[in-house]
């Protein structure tokens, strides 16, 4: 197969054995190449840019930006650029948050391999791909029309209040997080507040332990 007919492919995750395995599992198919790997978000969106990648393969708890901020950003300056979700945790809100910016996939890491090489291939001709847990997910999200989470759990959290909830709970203190985010310190503490109003908690502790919960770290 020529080489301008292989699928390009970019892998962003924070964890070095998931990216080396997927490359490893992909890189058997004669029609995908990796052209590049990042380790959190901001990488993630530079990586794209100078990959031009087909098919970004994109886990959704990333350090620095979010998944969802990374397929915004990315999808601004490249609308051909498919994105597949590979996550570890089925939430309906991240699941609706990533569709509703137009993402391609959404598939679960405990995924089989055949399932993530047909989902690279569905995604880059056009099609959207969904792990069968996500996809009755969805379902009953349009036949309610709100997901579970918004009817019996806590109020919703913005993409930035997620983002800000997994660098406390990575242990980065607001002075820090201000300087990642380029924020002021000010704003970083007031999202801390809104987010612990909406949580319902009242310490670092308890929002490390509801971020773990959820899958967010």
């Amino acid at each position: 197969m020529a080489e301008k007919d292989k699928i390009r492919i970019l892998l962003v995750d924070d964890h070095t054995v998931v990216r080396k395995g997927i490359r490893a599992l992909l890189e058997q198919e004669p029609d995908m190449e990796i052209v590049g790997e990042a380790a959190d978000g901001l990488k993630g969106v530079q990586a794209c840019l100078d990959s031009e990648p087909d098919v970004v393969i994109l886990d959704m708890a990333l350090p620095l930006l979010s998944g969802v901020e990374v397929s915004r950003k990315i999808l601004e300056k490249h609308p051909e650029t498919r994105i597949l979700i590979l996550s570890m945790y089925d939430d309906e809100e991240y699941i609706m948050d990533s569709f509703k910016i137009g993402v391609s996939g959404y598939i679960l890491k405990d995924v089989v391999v055949s399932d993530l090489v047909a989902a690279v291939r569905s995604v880059y001709r056009g099609s959207t791909f969904l792990s069968p847990t996500v996809s009755e997910k969805l379902r009953r999200q349009l036949q309610t029309g709100s997901p579970r989470s918004a009817r019996h759990g806590p109020a919703k959290l913005t993409a930035r209040e997620r983002q800000i909830l997994k660098l406390i709970a990575d242990g980065y203190t607001s002075r820090q997080i201000s300087e990642i985010l380029k924020i002021s310190f000010k704003t970083v503490q007031t999202h801390r507040a809104h987010i612990m109003e909406k949580l319902g908690v009242h310490s670092t502790a308890e929002l490390t332990r509801y971020a773990i919960t959820k899958g967010i770290v």
